[in-house]
């Protein structure tokens, strides 16, 4: 009989072990559109919202990712910066616009359905987002 701790089981080391689920996800999403609304509705908040935004940019996270604990990381498990994250969700909003929304669903489909969890956005900017339970 060993004296040494026992060792929880190792995990294959894949970035995709620690994927946001879909819930975590789409509360993000709609955090950062209700924030938006906010700023639409008291445009005095946008000087806020906006160094805020770049704050939180910076460590790969838009606010409603921040507030939800998940982030946005590159293949090779290292985080996005802030001008990566930035052309990530320009992308996504371009692409959710352009396709009056069925980017979106394509998004949306694609979180559900693959094993990695990445969308069709996270697959075009190279990203995965991750969350780390706080131990």
């Amino acid at each position: 009989m060993s004296m040494e701790p026992e060792q929880p089981p190792e995990r294959d080391g894949s970035v995709s072990d620690f994927a946001a689920g879909p819930f975590r996800r789409l509360t993000a999403h709609l955090i950062d559109q209700v924030l938006i609304l906010v700023v639409v509705i008291f445009w005095p908040l946008m000087f806020v919202l906006l160094v805020w935004w770049l704050l939180v940019l910076a460590r790969g996270q838009t606010p409603g990712k921040q507030l939800v604990g998940i982030f946005a990381v590159r293949r090779d498990a290292t985080r996005f910066g802030w001008g990566r994250m930035f052309i990530r969700e320009n992308f996504r909003v371009l692409f959710w616009t352009l396709t009056l929304g069925i980017g979106s669903v394509a998004d949306s489909a694609a979180i559900l359905l693959r094993k990695d969890r990445r969308s069709v956005t996270d697959l075009v900017a190279g990203s995965t987002i991750v969350y780390l339970p706080s131990s």
